[in-house]
């Protein structure tokens, strides 16, 4: 019953997909291929479906090729289909021995040529626009392997389209096991053509000899394969290539491959389009406002900053850590007073006092400044980093004590890759006064003896030792020397 769900709600997925794609408009008129058997059953109710969603017209067409016995019992099925489902139908009769024969061609090759030749005049006289074939997901894999197995280019590989001219196939990413799955749930009826199980023919042999073998290897072989289809057919439709990879308009799936290749990334083909469906618009073109990131692996992430693509590594300016339980990398930086750090999306600055900002302060476009103030009188001999964040990071927050920063993280959702980039602004080299309120042992002391306190968490939050203040605020306060300024910049205007 659980997989039915989930196959129920893969079709309502795909009724929205195959609108999107193109393979089926409003008002378009469909002449489906059916045989019968539980393909065509299943595109037809799946067609029958996508009729609450947009107006379409569909029939059937069968067609005889006169190379079996009991076309009867498939002549009445269709009859009684076509009056149950209130569906219009048309038979047309081919000759696919004596075609085959006069143009010496397989008997597959002749009844397929015939099909599609017959239904094609068909679909002319009734004056529909499209075909529809209930080509499936396993078709698919078949043609691979058969053509694999023949000899064929790359460009062979790609099997079988979803769109070839006026044909569609709106139901190639079902697996044959749902289809069926789905039949049976419903009742729906449908006939089996005995000659699928006999081995003669190529594609049967494949279908029914080779698959099993390679279930038993791989029992999800066929989706395996099929990233690989769908992973060459985005490689051999790229035709577009760009010298730069920092280019500022990048308007195709197929570059961002591009990109990603020069750059040496190799990700999955299911990371690649939930990358583009973030990134780039329906129309194709690259998302030009905000900012976004994707952690790629191997230490590289993408970026989209307003409209500009790029890649960079994350491992630049990092220094190796000798403590083998900890992680392999980590990022530290010195933030010294009247100057300003660089930290991935991010700008650092401390002031040594209120007129230092006010004379040296830019308000720069497309950041989001965050202004906290603390007073020099708590604190002496401070030395601040910037650092990455480590297990067991802790900050004292007013109020609430002590708390893991990475439950704080958890709870705003800041995604897992995103953590490593969130600056860590630490105050080390503390001596703790008496009005300080805190006991020494709340404090972390280091191996080295250094006293050590976190300031803020990036812009997420900030320690009991920082006031946030607003940059209006800042213009009304008094030049003060025991006042300092710590300002953390998210770039590109992303807020939190």
């Amino acid at each position: 019953m659980e997989k039915v769900k989930k196959i129920e709600k893969k079709i309502l997925k795909k009724l929205e997909e195959v609108i999107k794609e193109g393979l089926i408009s409003e008002k378009d008129k469909i002449l489906i291929a059916f045989s019968g058997g539980p393909d065509s059953v299943f595109l037809y109710h799946f067609l029958n479906l996508l009729k609450n969603i947009i107006s379409i017209e569909v029939s059937i067409v069968y067609i005889n090729h006169n190379l079996r016995h009991d076309i009867e019992n498939d002549l009445k099925f269709i009859n009684e289909f076509s009056n149950s489902n209130n569906v219009n139908y048309y038979i047309e009769s081919v000759d696919v021995k004596k075609y085959a024969t006069k143009n010496k061609k397989s008997i597959e090759l002749a009844a397929r040529e015939l099909r599609y030749e017959a239904i094609e005049t068909i679909r002319k006289k009734i004056g529909y626009n499209k075909i529809a074939t209930g080509h499936n997901l396993d078709d698919n894999v078949e043609t691979f392997i058969f053509r694999l197995l023949r000899g064929t280019s790359v460009t062979g590989l790609k099997s079988i389209p979803k769109i070839r001219e006026n044909i569609v196939r709106p139901i190639l990413d079902f697996e044959k096991s749902e289809i069926l799955s789905f039949l049976k749930n419903k009742n729906y009826k449908y006939i089996i053509d005995y000659t699928n199980n006999k081995n003669d023919y190529t594609r049967n042999f494949i279908r029914n000899k080779i698959f099993p073998d390679f279930e038993n290897i791989n029992p999800n072989f066929r989706q395996k394969i099929d990233s690989l289809i769908k992973e060459i057919n985005e490689k051999e439709n790229c035709k577009l290539t760009f010298s730069n990879v920092y280019e500022k308009t990048i308007n195709h799936k197929d570059e961002l491959i591009q990109l990603l290749k020069q750059n040496n990334v190799e990700i999955s083909r299911e990371k690649i389009n939930q990358i583009y469906k973030s990134l780039f618009l329906e129309n194709g073109k690259l998302q030009n406002e905000g900012s976004k990131e994707f952690y790629l692996g191997k230490n590289k992430v993408l970026q989209n900053i307003y409209g500009e693509l790029k890649i960079i590594n994350t491992l630049d300016n990092k220094v190796e850590k000798s403590d083998k339980n900890s992680k392999i990398f980590d990022k530290i930086k010195i933030l010294k007073e009247n100057q300003s750090i660089e930290w991935y999306n991010y700008e650092i600055i401390l002031y040594e006092n209120i007129q230092d900002f006010k004379t040296y302060f830019i308000n720069k476009k497309n950041v989001n400044y965050t202004f906290y103030k603390f007073d020099d009188e708590k604190i002496k001999d401070r030395k601040i980093i910037v650092r990455s964040r480590k297990d067991g990071d802790r900050i004292f927050l007013k109020n609430l004590g002590h708390k893991k920063v990475k439950k704080i993280l958890i709870d705003e959702k800041i995604m897992k890759w995103e953590r490593d980039f969130i600056p860590i602004v630490e105050i080390e080299d503390v001596q703790v006064l008496e009005n300080l309120e805190t006991e020494i042992s709340e404090i972390e002391i280091d191996k080295n003896k250094k006293i050590k306190e976190i300031l803020a968490i990036s812009d997420i939050k900030f320690s009991k030792f920082l006031e946030k203040i607003s940059n209006k605020d800042i213009e009304n306060l008094e030049n003060s020397n025991k006042s300092k300024l710590l300002i953390i910049g998210r770039k590109n205007g992303r807020k939190r």
